[in-house]
Formats: structure tokens, C-alpha cells, sequence
């Protein structure tokens, strides 16, 4: 049976924080290491308490969106501005829902919502996290140069919403990796004069807003 998927924004009410709580501690200490770049002991309690502030981040500096299935909490997407016309993009999935389509279902609603068109949006992935890298190559993301070693930065100058809308129509449920790259370079291609991302990789360390690093774990 195929399982429904709600997708809604959250605030900063106290349901809201219950739910993130709840997600995070539905994540491995593995998950939580790779979505926060640490290394060492990851409790979930205090990752919450923690990253709090960045995980609930809404408007006007962006949207945190919840997916939930039968009202469990099952992931998390955080679309959060560094500065007007940048943000940073990370996803947060609950281990038993990896890689069933939750990061890109959540991908989708924010793409379709053509709230961000002509920003820039960055991601950072672990080096080797080949699940990670396709959902963002699928959506047209970019490699850009990496500052710190063992990761993988990506970066996206959003198209307009019927375009961004065609990749990610294009994209779904697609694992083939000669698709992945049409839909690349098709978002690229939207606006010429955007094929390269001037402010990539230069001048400033790859960090998310408050000190986290926007990473999208393993799984869709």
C-alpha cells in the first residue's frame, strides 16, 4: 500500500517544535552526523536543542516544510536565507523512510510554490553520498568548488516556476543517471546568461545560517 505524504510549513508553535523533536528522534546518530557535518556522539535531545532555531526557520528568511505520514513526522526540508537571494537547502528524513521518495515530495512542493525564482540555493553533501548528489542533480543543482574537504557543495540559480516545475516533472522517480543529467542541464539552461554561479566557492567558508551546514542526508 502506498502510504500519503502531507506536506505543510511550519511556525514556531510548540506542535511545531514537538514534531521536529520527534523527527530527530527518529534519526540515526549516523543520519544526524551527516545532515549536521559533525563527528563524535550525536544525541538527538541535543541536536534538537541545539539547531532548533534553524530547523523551525520560516518567513520571512525562508521555510521549513514538514512531511508527515498519518500525522508521524517522516522529514524535513529547511530552505534557509543567508542573505536576500541566497539560501541554503537541507533535508532531514526519519530512517525508516529513506529512499521512498520523502526528500523529493518535499522538493517538489517548494519548487512548484515559485516563491524564490532567480535566488541562488546551495547544498552541501558529504563526499561518496551518491543518494544525495542524484536528488540534487535531478533538480539541477551544480557541483561548485568545496571548502572543506570530505564534502560536496552544489549550488542552483532557481529558474522560473514553469521551468523549475517541468525539471522536477521530468526528474521524479527517476533513477537513470543520463536523465539526471538532461534535467541539469535543462535547468541550466533556463537563463544562458546564468550558466555559471559567480559567487560560488569564492571568498567565504561553506556554512549555513546559524553555523549549520545545509546537507541533504542519504535517501529521497
Amino acid at each position: 500500500m502506498t502510504a500519503v505524504i502531507d506536506i505543510r510549513e511550519l511556525g514556531d508553535r510548540p506542535v511545531d517544535r514537538e514534531c521536529v523533536a520527534a523527527l530527530v528522534a527518529a534519526c540515526s546518530p549516523g543520519s544526524l552526523r551527516r545532515r549536521f557535518m559533525m563527528g563524535g556522539p550525536a544525541e538527538p535531545g541535543e541536536i534538537f536543542r541545539r539547531y532548533q532555531r534553524f530547523l523551525l526557520a520560516g518567513p520571512p528568511g525562508g521555510v521549513a516544510l514538514l512531511a508527515t505520514s498519518g500525522g508521524i513526522p517522516v522529514g524535513l526540508l529547511n530552505f534557509v536565507a543567508e542573505v536576500p537571494g541566497t539560501a541554503e537547502l537541507g533535508v532531514l528524513v526519519a530512517d525508516s523512510w529513506q529512499r521512498r521518495g520523502i526528500a523529493s515530495a518535499l522538493s517538489r512542493w517548494l519548487w512548484a510554490s515559485g516563491r524564490w525564482p532567480e535566488w541562488t540555493v546551495r547544498a552541501t553533501v558529504q563526499a561518496g553520498n551518491t543518494g544525495a548528489e542524484a536528488l540534487l542533480l535531478r533538480q539541477g543543482f551544480r557541483p561548485v568548488p568545496a571548502y572543506e574537504r570530505g564534502e560536496r557543495d552544489f549550488a542552483l540559480v532557481v529558474p522560473g516556476w514553469a521551468t523549475m516545475t517541468s525539471v522536477m516533472k521530468e526528474a521524479v522517480d527517476d533513477e537513470d543517471a543520463a536523465r539526471a543529467d538532461r534535467a541539469e542541464r535543462r535547468a541550466a539552461g533556463a537563463d544562458p546568461g546564468r550558466r555559471g554561479d559567480r559567487h560560488a566557492g569564492r571568498g567565504r567558508a561553506r556554512r549555513g545560517a546559524a553555523g549549520v551546514p545545509a546537507a541533504l542526508l542519504p535517501g529521497r
